[in-house]
């Protein structure tokens, strides 16, 4: 348990850089296709320490994989649910997507598909790399 805690805050810290920048990135974006109106300090503020949050978490819980004892399979469950509940709180704190059932249907299949993107591009990588190792050795 020690060992998944220090992994985890490793790799929350590594990905939480990462938060603010996504959220910086969003919101230029943002101005420039909708008429952007000025928030408060407050709402920044509130958005840079959520984001930032959202990618400790999302970022920390790599840190399943590392758990000898957990098959691969569960740890995949175990770390798409968590991503997904970290997401789902943090968008809905924010006011950035409603809670409503069309929203919340909407982010559920976007997720799911971007979660398997994501998963299908991480595994092949790997198994192309594996299959390097094997042809070296």
């Amino acid at each position: 348990m020690k060992d998944f805690i220090k992994n985890f805050v490793k790799s929350g810290l590594q990905a939480a850089g990462f938060g603010p920048l996504i959220l910086v990135i969003f919101y230029s974006i943002y101005s420039f296709t909708i008429k952007f109106q000025t928030i408060s300090v407050q709402d920044v503020n509130k958005n840079i320490i959520s984001s930032l949050l959202l990618a400790f978490i999302a970022g920390g819980i790599n840190a399943i994989f590392k758990v000898e004892r957990i098959p691969f399979g569960l740890a995949t469950t175990i770390d798409a649910i968590v991503i997904y509940l970290d997401y789902l709180l943090f968008y809905i704190l924010n006011d950035w997507i409603k809670l409503q059932m069309i929203p919340f249907l909407v982010f559920t299949v976007l997720y799911i598909i971007g979660y398997l993107i994501i998963w299908l591009c991480i595994y092949h990588q790997v198994k192309n790399q594996v299959q390097k190792l094997n042809q070296k050795l």
